[in-house]
C-alpha cells in the first residue's frame, strides 16, 4: 500500500473513527483501525462489535492494498503533524507514516485479523441529521447510566402520529423529543453507538436509515461513511403511559432564570443527588436546599402563579439537566401531587416539541 493524503481531512476522518473502537479490550484487534488503499480512495473501518464504521475519503493511491494499525498511535501522530500531506506506505510489517520532516514507523497487524463487517444495507428513509442531533441532544442526558434494564440504556427511536419520537430515561424521568415528521422504524440505539453517530454528523446532511430483517441491526448512511449499530433488545416501556394529563398547579418558568437559581444552590451540594424543595404561592416560586453538613440556601422567583400553595421536593440535578434541553424562554413545571410525576414543557410546543417527566423526591 502505498498513498498521499490531505493531513486535515484524514485527521478529522480518524477522530470520527476512533469513536467506534475500543478504547480497552479483552480482543486487541478491536482498539485498531483497517485501512484500505482502493481505486482513489482510502477506506477506513473501526468496530467495537457493537458498532461496525466505514469512512471513505479520497486520497493519491500509487499501489492498493490494506494494512491494520493502531488507532490510537495513527491518531496521535496525525493530529500533531505540521504538513499539510500525509503519506502512508507499508515495508514489510511496518506502516511508514511521513508528513514533512517527521518520520514514523508503526507495527501492524495481518488485515485479515480485523473482525468481519456485517453487510451494509443502503438506508431506506431519509431523515436529516440535524434532526438526530437534536433528538440525541435532548433525551441523552436521560438515558439510564447504570447497569439497569436494558432497554433503558439507549434512545428510543420511532414515527408516531406524524411526528418522530426521540425517547430516553432512566426511570426517575423520561425526555422526550417530538418533531413532526415521518419514520417508519422502531430503533433502540445504544448510548455509545449515539456518541458514534453525533461524531459523524455535521448536521446538515441527511442520513439514510434502515434496520435488518431479524431487527438486530440498524444502518445509517451517508455519502461519506457507512455505520451499523447492534440494536438493543427487549421491549421499550410505554412511555406515552407516564405522561401525566391532569395537573393541580401549573406554574410558568423563565428557564434561564430558574436554571441559574439552581445552579447557585448546587454549589453548596455534593455527590449525584442535589435534594431541592419548591414551594408555590401567589406569583411566587421558593427553592430551598437544606443540608445540616453543607449549609442552607433559598431562592425566590417571580413566576406565572394562581392557586393553592404547594409544596414538591426534587433532585435539583434532575430539574437542571432537563432546563438544560430547551430551546425555549419559558417552560411549564406542572404537578399533580407531591408524590407522582411532574410534566416540565415547553410553552411553545410547536416550536420546541420538547418535554421531560421528572419523579419527586422526600426532602
Amino acid at each position: 500500500m502505498k498513498l498521499q493524503i490531505d493531513r486535515e481531512e484524514f485527521e478529522e476522518a480518524l477522530k470520527k473513527a476512533k469513536e467506534a473502537t475500543e478504547k480497552k479490550s479483552a480482543l486487541p484487534i478491536l482498539t485498531n483501525f483497517l485501512l484500505s488503499a482502493e481505486g482513489d480512495r482510502l477506506v477506513i473501518k473501526a468496530t467495537d462489535l457493537e458498532n461496525y464504521l466505514i469512512l471513505s475519503l479520497k486520497a493519491d493511491i500509487e499501489e492498493e492494498g490494506s494494512v491494520c494499525v493502531s488507532s490510537r498511535s495513527l491518531s496521535d501522530i496525525v493530529r500533531n503533524l505540521s504538513s499539510a500531506v500525509i503519506n502512508l506506505q507499508t515495508e514489510g510489517e511496518k506502516l511508514l507514516v511521513t508528513g514533512g520532516r517527521s518520520r514514523f514507523k508503526l507495527p501492524t497487524v495481518p488485515p485479515e485479523d480485523f473482525p468481519e463487517f456485517p453487510e451494509v444495507k443502503e438506508g431506506e428513509e431519509t431523515i436529516s441529521g440535524d434532526l438526530i442531533l437534536e433528538g440525541i441532544s435532548k433525551t441523552e442526558y436521560a438515558i439510564a447510566k447504570e447497569e439497569t434494564r436494558i432497554a433503558l440504556q439507549g434512545m428510543y427511536m420511532r414515527g408516531y402520529e406524524g411526528r418522530v419520537h426521540f425517547v430516553g430515561s432512566d426511570g426517575h424521568r423520561l425526555a422526550l423529543f417530538e418533531p413532526e415528521g415521518s419514520f417508519s422504524y422502531e430503533l433502540l440505539v445504544p448510548r455509545k453507538s449515539l456518541k458514534v453517530v453525533q461524531r459523524l454528523l455535521t448536521g446538515i446532511e441527511d442520513v439514510r436509515v434502515s434496520k435488518s430483517e431479524d431487527g438486530n441491526f440498524a444502518y445509517f448512511t451517508s455519502e461519506e461513511w457507512k455505520l451499523v449499530v447492534r440494536l438493543l433488545e427487549g421491549d421499550y416501556p410505554d412511555y406515552l403511559a407516564v405522561i401525566p394529563k391532569e395537573f393541580a398547579a401549573e406554574v410558568l418558568l423563565d428557564v434561564e432564570e430558574t436554571t441559574r437559581a439552581l445552579k447557585r444552590l448546587s454549589g453548596l451540594s455534593e455527590g449525584k443527588v442535589f435534594p431541592v424543595k419548591i414551594t408555590l404561592s401567589d406569583n411566587l416560586a421558593v427553592f430551598e436546599f437544606m443540608d445540616p453538613e453543607f449549609g442552607e440556601g433559598r431562592e425566590e422567583l417571580d413566576v406565572d402563579y394562581i392557586g393553592d400553595p404547594f409544596e414538591i421536593g426534587f433532585n435539583g440535578k434532575y430539574i437542571l439537566e432537563a432546563l438544560d434541553a430547551f430551546d425555549s424562554e419559558k417552560a411549564w413545571f406542572r404537578f399533580t401531587t407531591p408524590d407522582t410525576a411532574a410534566l416540565l414543557e415547553s410553552d411553545d410546543y410547536e416550536k420546541d416539541p420538547y418535554r421531560c417527566i421528572i419523579m419527586p423526591m422526600r426532602v
